[in-house]
């Protein structure tokens, strides 16, 4: 099966589309694995055969963010809940190298929340953000995402640090009104 035919039409956007995990997309593993080393095709390899023997249900989900223009991998997301998918984690996870990551991110994110949050019926949808990507930020505030906490220099950054800024999304259906 290629690529295109693992294309879900509500994970697809103008600019970027998600899709499940492929074992070719181990020799892609510097954009979407988020390690403190580089990555090499081995290393992301073995990170897709560990989540393939993960056991039902999964209390992780991988999928890669790849550009509707060529199906370049252009970054990865992992969806974490440690409680059958009512609280879950975003991690977005882009390509170093690419000038364009934050507004790809965005977009990623911007598919992500109503999904997690309407269509999976997650009860919160939490994550956490680097104070510097803005159109991130932005496509969040947008996603109907509040900011619950601002953790000050958390992230590394090339001649200093950024704050971390969680973010949440609860689900209306779940919002108690007369607490």
């Amino acid at each position: 099966m290629s690529e295109l035919g693992l294309r879900a039409v509500y994970l697809s956007g103008p600019r970027v589309y998600l899709r499940a995990m492929v074992k070719e997309d181990g020799e892609r593993g510097a954009a979407w694995l988020d390690d403190a080393f580089p990555v090499n095709a081995g290393r992301a390899e073995k990170v897709l055969e560990e989540d393939a023997g993960t056991s039902w249900p999964a209390t992780r989900r991988r999928m890669v963010i790849v550009r509707t223009d060529g199906d370049e991998v252009v970054g990865g997301v992992i969806a974490s809940s440690h409680d059958q998918y009512r609280t879950g984690w975003l991690h977005l996870t882009m390509a170093p190298w690419l000038p364009d990551a934050d507004a790809l991110r965005a977009e990623a994110l911007r598919m992500l929340v109503p999904f997690l949050r309407d269509e999976s019926e997650m009860m919160v949808v939490t994550l956490a953000l680097p104070a510097d990507q803005s159109d991130t930020i932005a496509a969040a505030e947008a996603s109907g995402m509040v900011r619950a906490a601002r953790l000050r220099e958390w992230f590394v950054r090339p001649g200093g640090r950024a704050d971390c800024l969680l973010f949440e999304a609860l689900n209306p259906r779940w919002e108690v009104r007369d607490a």
